[in-house]
């Protein structure tokens, strides 16, 4: 037995540098955090293949339905401003990401929003839609000043939070945020993200998902990338000759020693058959639950994963969704915007 658990370290770590390589490059095409990255050029690009393919035709959040017209004003869109012209059509290709108004001057969103590698972008480059149910409805205003969370990590996505101050106040509602950390319930997902079938709507969507513990998220994730390292493992065997034993020890000990994906600062929400999720394009946005006191944001879409071979990182069974925990940015906020 000491013998076995002593080859299985052994090719773990002979193979986990010999794959690093085709892991890395798999990651970064496919599923995983790597989908979070970039959404300024990534989402308004998939946007403009989808219209381009449907003749200019717009199709109708993962599970989710059409809000009803200024159901949520707190929703805003984040906009590149460059890619904006004074038709109102512009905008459907322009959004990137959302957010929410947590005062007339101030909005909240994701920070990997709002980064290009790891500093912050010029705030003349984005455009906040505020009054919008559709993407081509709603009034735009130029942000003011960005602000990004001086631990976030462009690598694991702690500390994913950043703000946003407009240039001129928005006359529209805002969302409050949380006194105190809430871990359990069921909350709403809004966004103009990817929907199941592969395209973006013009249209906001919500759907409801269910608070869940960390562990859930961590146990979730770490089984997907157990599977991942496996079918690797499994596809390499020949050129390292290796046995099926030898690909089950390698595989058992390198998973033994994976760290949990979410940290402290994130929350865990969504179904266990991924049927309702957040997904590409809802970064950003927020995250509610409905309180005695009224709506309270709790979250702030952050990332998901899933299987290497998937096309999306969002809608897999058992995979949660990963938001930044609002809770534990109280002061934070309070301290960059005064409120």
């Amino acid at each position: 037995m000491n013998c076995r658990n002593t080859l299985g370290q052994i090719l773990a770590l002979s193979i986990a540098a010999t794959l690093a390589g085709p892991i890395a490059e798999a990651g970064a095409q496919f599923g995983g955090i790597q989908a979070a990255q970039s959404p300024m050029s990534r989402i308004p690009d998939a946007k403009r293949t989808q219209r381009e393919a449907s003749d200019g035709e717009f199709p109708r959040v993962f599970g989710g339905v059409e809000a009803e017209k200024d159901a949520w004003p707190f929703q805003v869109g984040l906009l590149t401003s460059e890619m904006l012209d004074t038709n109102p059509d512009s905008q459907f290709d322009a959004q990137f990401c959302g957010g929410s108004l947590i005062s007339p001057e101030w909005v909240l969103t994701a920070a990997h929003c709002l980064v290009d590698g790891s500093e912050p972008i010029p705030a003349d480059v984005v455009t906040v839609l505020i009054k919008a149910t559709a993407l081509n409805e709603g009034v735009r205003i130029p942000a003011g000043e960005i602000v990004v969370h001086d631990g976030y990590s462009n690598s694991t996505l702690d500390n994913d939070i950043a703000l946003i101050k407009l240039a001129s106040p928005a006359d529209a509602p805002t969302i409050a945020l949380p006194q105190n950390d809430i871990e359990s319930g069921v909350a709403t997902v809004i966004g103009w993200g990817r929907m199941e079938d592969g395209n973006f709507p013009i249209n906001l969507m919500q759907t409801e998902v269910d608070l869940k513990p960390n562990d859930s998220c961590n146990s979730g994730m770490k089984e997907i990338y157990r599977d991942d390292l496996a079918k690797f493992l499994w596809d390499f065997s020949p050129r390292l000759r290796l046995s099926g034993e030898d690909v089950e020890a390698a595989t058992a000990s390198i998973a033994a020693t994976m760290g949990d994906p979410l940290t402290a600062n994130m929350l865990c929400a969504g179904t266990e058959s991924g049927a309702r999720d957040a997904c590409n394009g809802d970064s950003g946005g927020p995250l509610f639950i409905q309180s005695d006191d009224g709506l309270i944001q709790v979250g702030i879409v952050s990332w998901g994963d899933g299987p290497l071979d998937s096309e999306v990182a969002c809608g897999h069974q058992n995979a949660f969704g990963v938001y930044t925990r609002i809770s534990r940015y109280r002061d934070w906020i309070s301290e960059k915007s005064g409120l």
